[in-house]
């Protein structure tokens, strides 16, 4: 095969962090302190998870449903199921079950893995779920229990797996990823990632002009893996080796400032609530974390205050980047910073901020019209 016709395939980038540096972290945050391994240890289970899925009959194209938090089961589900060639379809938890039910079914999951604590979402659902032959529990040393009648824990199921699986040759334009808009009129739509949209995406948001992610990162992602697909930071950081730092279902600002002191963070993302929670509890003790690390924030979801950005900047050098996007466009669209282009190196700190209240520059290889 030439380098002219390589398909442009997941499979081909989430595993090089791993090679490159395989003894960097993912850390993520637990009931009794933290869960550590390393990408190596991580890319050794997404090709455990692939051969289990493949033993158990998933092939080219099915879909595999994950109703997690963000956590170092859901990043091994992020790398194994779309390098084998099956889809990932995030279910958002906090869908109404009737939501949950028409998605579920719409998309024809096939196998499920759920965190125990979110069992009992699931629990009302199984009589009407015809598609799902599997559920894999993901234990966190909570208790959780379900009904359903075919299910397996999450470390039987991929125990004494191959730890390497030689990911298929498919098409760059099949699908890897499936999410479902909130539905704002009628049913929720299912939106079709593909390997190429996901691979050039990827590419895009690691751009020093865009979040400007780079392997030195240590990255926190409070935007939830089950929206928009973590906003594609996964599948960066996995590319380039980045430490990853996730909070699993501890999402309150105490939580994040401990995992940013701890882990040395230095990016992270979230929405505008999240920063004015974070905010309020360094208010309230300025002198509790230590955040010399932390560079940026990247906020989106809905506008973020000016007044906000400029607390960051002042109190904390900390720029905010102010994102826009779309569930159907993959999803990064726009991007804010304070200084977005050379012609802004002259401008003042106020019209910096005024630029960052806007939606921003459109990412290379996009066409927006308004």
């Amino acid at each position: 095969m030439t380098m002219q016709n390589t398909p442009l395939l997941m499979s081909r980038i989430l595993g090089r962090g791993a090679i490159l540096d395989p003894d960097v972290e993912i850390v993520t945050l637990q009931a009794n302190g933290t869960h550590r391994q390393t990408l190596k240890q991580t890319w050794d289970r997404a090709n455990q998870v692939a051969h289990a899925l493949n033993a158990h009959g998933i092939k080219v194209g099915d879909r595999i449903g994950s109703f997690m938090w963000n956590n170092y089961r859901h990043l091994e589900l992020y790398q194994g199921v779309p390098s084998m060639g099956a889809v990932l379809h995030t279910l958002n938890i906090r869908l109404s079950a009737s939501d949950l039910e028409y998605i579920i079914n719409h998309a024809n999951d096939r196998v499920i893995f759920a965190d125990e604590d979110l069992l009992p979402l699931l629990e009302p659902l199984w009589e009407k779920l015809s598609g799902v032959e599997l559920l894999v529990i993901c234990r966190h040393g909570e208790g959780g229990e379900s009904s359903f009648k075919n299910q397996i824990d999450y470390e039987d199921f991929i125990a004494n797996q191959p730890t390497e699986y030689d990911w298929p040759q498919i098409d760059e334009t099949s699908p890897m990823g499936l999410c479902y808009t909130s539905g704002t009129t009628g049913k929720p739509k299912g939106v079709m990632y593909t390997n190429r949209s996901t691979y050039l995406h990827t590419l895009t948001e690691c751009l020093t002009d865009s979040i400007g992610l780079s392997s030195l990162d240590s990255i926190l992602g409070i935007v939830p893996m089950f929206h928009a697909m973590g906003w594609g930071l996964p599948f960066c950081a996995s590319m380039l080796g980045c430490k990853q730092v996730m909070c699993h279902r501890f999402m309150v600002p105490d939580a994040f400032l401990k995992l940013m002191h701890e882990e040395e963070v230095t990016i992270s993302t979230g929405v505008p609530t999240i920063w004015q929670g974070v905010r309020a509890a360094l208010e309230a003790e300025p002198d509790k974390y230590d955040l010399s690390k932390l560079t940026r924030l990247t906020c989106g979801g809905s506008a973020p205050p000016v007044s906000m950005m400029r607390w960051y900047w002042d109190k904390l050098n900390v720029e905010m980047i102010q994102g826009w996007g779309m569930t159907e466009t993959n999803p990064l669209g726009t991007l804010s910073r304070k200084v977005a282009k050379r012609s802004h190196l002259n401008i003042s700190e106020d019209q910096q901020f005024e630029n960052i209240a806007k939606a921003g520059l459109a990412m290379p290889g996009l066409e927006i019209e308004i």
